[in-house]
């Protein structure tokens, strides 16, 4: 009976070792599948066509996850009640009706790319943040949204994209006073969300 036992046990591990393997393997396969700011091809083009069809301004279907269709990938997530990170994921996927993944390219995976240790803060669009340019669009002249983040260009040239923690992708596009050395600030919808965000170090990818 011992024998049988053991043997018992040690069928159910195997099985549960395999499971496992597949649901990790599933995982892997759909973060290889996501669409987000920096990815190119024909998968972009398809989400930027259906974000426009629905009334989710993507920009041209050029192909460019940039920071329209972002703010189109956030609109469309916050009025369907799922994760607004800008990052069309499954769940995302599925609300569009994407059903068919492709392959695209990200820069993200680019053998350029370099990870550094930041220290984080949060900010929004009020006076309070932005003083004394309330109003004002960011240093490279996009509009304050979620993605855009302020750099010190010493560190961290205008116009590369990073991915941060807990965040999501971003885009060096602006700069503050305060900012310098290995500091980001990152953009939020609300004062309350920024304050929420806090000070957090991070290890942020850049491209």
């Amino acid at each position: 009976m011992t024998n049988i036992k053991t043997g018992i046990a040690t069928t159910l591990s195997i099985l549960v070792l395999v499971a496992m393997m597949f649901v990790l393997n599933g995982e892997a396969m759909a973060a290889t599948n996501n669409l987000y700011w920096g990815c190119k091809g024909p998968e972009v083009v398809q989400a930027q066509t259906v974000l426009n069809q629905k009334g989710y301004w993507a920009g041209n279907a050029d192909g460019i996850f940039g920071p329209k269709t972002y703010q189109a990938v956030v609109k469309f997530q916050r009025d369907n009640k799922l994760q607004a990170d800008g990052i069309i994921g499954p769940q995302t996927r599925k609300a569009l009706g994407l059903t068919k993944a492709a392959p695209a390219t990200a820069t993200a995976v680019s053998r350029g790319s370099r990870v550094m240790t930041m220290i984080t803060t949060g900010y929004c669009g009020c006076d309070k943040c932005n003083w004394p340019y309330g109003g004002q669009p960011s240093y490279m002249g996009l509009p304050l949204a979620p993605g855009i983040v302020a750099v010190d260009p010493n560190v961290i040239s205008m116009g590369s994209h990073l991915y941060i923690p807990g965040y999501g992708s971003g885009l060096a596009a602006d700069q503050g006073n305060a900012i310098k050395g290995n500091r980001l600030d990152l953009f939020f919808n609300t004062h309350q969300e920024a304050l929420n965000w806090g000070i957090k170090t991070v290890n942020v990818t850049i491209w």
